[in-house]
């Protein structure tokens, strides 16, 4: 038997950081890995979406929509299939056979390590902001902070669950590719997992260069293990830094302040670390407030900087308080992007919110800091690929700007 595994096109026509990225599939591997022991499927749906919204794929066309994977529920499910036996309600899934209907509670997602030779021969393209090729692996799941607009520590769980970290360097040890993509939501948190693994790391003689999400808070927390990941190969943190004032990391339910966001930024860089820093367009600020904010920017100076428009996403807090201001229907889901303006600006036109908002991309990309810093650590034929990721989000945002009132 045949299976076809899918990873859906991104749509050209919206604004996300996928324009700038061309990551390995890894929940496709992680599948891959189970059905090699199995077989004979239909049509069904899995990811972050059906995790948030299994009900967008409940239709004709879909016979099981996946909420949560484990081993065990994909075992269940295609042994049922392969012997054509009919089964009742499985954990973690909604069948159409059961008219979509699941009043189980849903269990988490189980790590599987990814099968790579699935993907082997498209590993050669995958890349991360400009760095290829780029491997992806995630180390743990859950998060200790309850940022509000976040849902990941939603999906994944409050508690942190860490994978043996002798595992995940087995992993990174047999990678081909010379860039690792730690997708963690911090990877920084426990300092004992880190030793270990910049231990690991020496003993083995990996040499390959390391990408991770971390925390204001965990990066100040441990100075020291900052250094020895450093001479380990990590040579960039994605920071999210969210606002330029306390009182809006506040509302955020960030535990960190603006100040520290500097402190952190000088730890990394400190240590030949790249600061990534990313940060919230808040729809309720005027033009002094973006002004602030590129003000704020040059006093940090990350070497790169991304951002994205508020998301009042439906799992967070944040729905309830702008559910009335929304310019979409949660049901529009290719408006949800983290691209788009979702909310109705409170301090100036739609329009006049997306020229800000496009003046302020283009102050703070193509400074001569991050200049300098892309052209020396990217290879040239990928500036071009970020080029043109650019091109692709300026195209859209101007769209917005001149249909939008």
């Amino acid at each position: 038997m045949k299976i076809l595994l899918v990873r859906p096109w991104v749509n050209n026509n919206i604004t996300t950081v996928k324009n700038f990225l061309f990551g390995e599939p890894l929940g496709i591997e992680c599948v891959a890995t189970v059905l090699k022991e199995l077989a004979n499927i239909t049509v069904l749906v899995g990811g972050v979406q059906a995790t948030c919204f299994p009900n967008s794929f409940f239709s004709d066309d879909v016979d099981f929509v996946f909420k949560s994977t484990t081993r065990s529920n994909i075992e269940m499910l295609f042994e049922s299939i392969g012997k054509k036996q009919s089964f009742g309600v499985i954990e973690g899934i909604y069948s159409k056979s059961q008219n979509f209907i699941n009043e189980g509670i849903f269990c988490q997602n189980e790590y599987i390590v990814p099968d790579r030779q699935s993907t082997a021969k498209y590993r050669s393209q995958y890349q991360y902001v400009g760095f290829s090729p780029c491997a992806l692996i995630q180390t743990a799941y859950g998060c200790r902070n309850r940022c509000n607009f976040c849902i990941r520590w939603k999906l994944e769980g409050q508690n942190l669950r860490e994978i043996d970290i002798r595992e995940i360097v087995d992993q990174i040890q047999n990678l081909a590719e010379p860039y690792v993509m730690i997708c963690d939501n911090d990877f920084l948190i426990n300092e004992k997992r880190l030793e270990e693994f910049c231990d690991l790391i020496s003993e083995r003689k990996i040499r390959k260069k390391y990408i991770c999400y971390g925390s204001v808070n965990s990066i100040l927390e441990k100075p020291d293990a900052i250094r020895r990941l450093s001479k380990a190969g990590l040579m960039a943190v994605i920071v999210g830094y969210e606002a330029f004032d306390d009182e809006r990391m506040l509302e955020y339910n960030k535990a960190a302040t603006v100040s520290e966001n500097k402190l952190a930024t000088e730890v990394l860089q400190r240590n030949k670390i790249a600061c990534w820093g990313s940060f919230i367009i808040h729809p309720d600020w005027s033009k002094a407030d973006f002004k602030k904010l590129v003000q704020y920017v040059r006093y940090l100076k990350p070497e790169l900087i991304t951002f994205s428009p508020l998301v009042p996403h439906p799992l967070t807090p944040l729905y309830e308080q702008y559910k009335d201001r929304l310019l979409y229907a949660k049901e529009e889901y290719e408006k949800w992007n983290f691209g788009d303006v979702l909310i109705r600006p409170s301090q100036m036109s739609l329009r006049q919110y997306y020229w800000q908002v496009i003046k302020f991309a283009m102050i703070v990309n193509f400074n001569r800091h991050s200049a300098a810093y892309t052209v020396k650590n990217i290879p040239m034929h990928n500036i071009w690929k970020m080029i043109s990721g650019f091109k692709t989000i300026f195209s859209v945002y101007i769209k917005n700007m001149m249909t939008k009132k």
